[in-house]
């Protein structure tokens, strides 16, 4: 005989569940608030919290790297976002002090030159830039970016700062060549600053100055400064050549021997002045204006 099954719906039994949870929930929540701290509710609480206080240690300590490589990849976002701007901030900032670098040693660089050109405003002059130096110890030329364009002209004087470098020897629309007073086919008009001696400075191929034709009355001293004599309306008179650095002498010579070292540092130099137009007579610095 076949036995008749009914089944029941789902879930019949469950607000029978919730009602008895709620009923359970309020009676102990009475019941806490109603009994003393050693009363039973109290105990089971403090019972349940003493044995699972090991495994809350335990849980809090293994999940403590993770908690903090959460906290660092937060903090690492946080940082690549604002990468980029502080990449193009720094950037910036380096090419600011580049640049502000650059025109500080600039101005070191040109303030001889600056102050030599408000000493004499009755001369005309251009400044340029060497563009090119010498290749070997034969090569005595280099060559400034100045040409005719900027009224520049063959046998126009060079300063730099610390004094004569050369003499233009050939001039296009944009540049010019200009042989240096250390090369060897060079000679320059000079006189002993301290008692107005005068003789010749000359070049050499190992690019080493002397002075030569000097009387031995008058030999110089070490230390002594040479200028141009403006003789011949070459050079502008007064204009520093170099430093005597070595004399010897003797009985046999008809002329000391004397070394001469430029003050001027070919590898350092950068900016130059030409000074263009009608070269002052030694007397006295006369020509145009600017």
């Amino acid at each position: 005989m076949k036995r008749l099954e009914i089944d029941a719906p789902r879930g019949t039994g469950r607000p029978v569940v919730l009602v008895v949870a709620i009923i359970v929930a309020l009676a102990i929540t009475t019941l806490w608030f109603r009994e003393g701290t050693n009363g039973p509710v109290h105990t089971a609480r403090r019972a349940v919290m003493l044995v699972s206080e090991p495994f809350a240690a335990v849980g809090t300590f293994v999940t403590s790297p993770l908690r903090a490589a959460g906290q660092w990849l937060g903090s690492a976002t946080v940082s690549r976002t604002d990468y980029a701007s502080l990449k193009a901030e720094n950037v910036k900032l380096r090419v600011q002090l580049a640049q502000t670098t650059e025109e500080l040693l600039q101005s070191r660089r040109t303030g001889p030159l600056t102050a030599w050109a408000s000493q004499n405003p009755g001369m005309k002059k251009v400044g340029a830039t060497i563009i090119a130096r010498p290749t070997d110890s034969w090569d005595g030329t280099v060559l400034i970016g100045r040409g005719t364009s900027s009224g520049v002209r063959i046998g126009d004087p060079v300063i730099a700062a610390g004094g004569l470098l050369g003499q233009v020897v050939e001039v296009t629309a944009f540049d010019a060549q200009v042989r240096l007073i250390t090369a060897q086919d060079s000679g320059v008009s000079v006189i002993v600053q301290r008692d107005r001696a005068p003789g010749i400075v000359k070049g050499a191929v190992d690019r080493s100055l002397s002075l030569d034709f000097v009387d031995k009355s008058k030999t110089p001293k070490v230390g002594d400064m040479l200028l141009t004599s403006g003789l011949g309306r070459v050079f502008p008179a007064d204009l520093i050549v170099g430093q005597v650095t070595g004399v010897s002498s003797s009985r046999t010579d008809l002329f000391p021997e004397v070394s001469v070292a430029s003050l001027i540092d070919l590898d350092d130099v950068e900016e130059v002045l030409v000074l263009t137009g009608t070269v002052p007579t030694a007397s006295g610095q006369g020509g145009g204006g600017e």
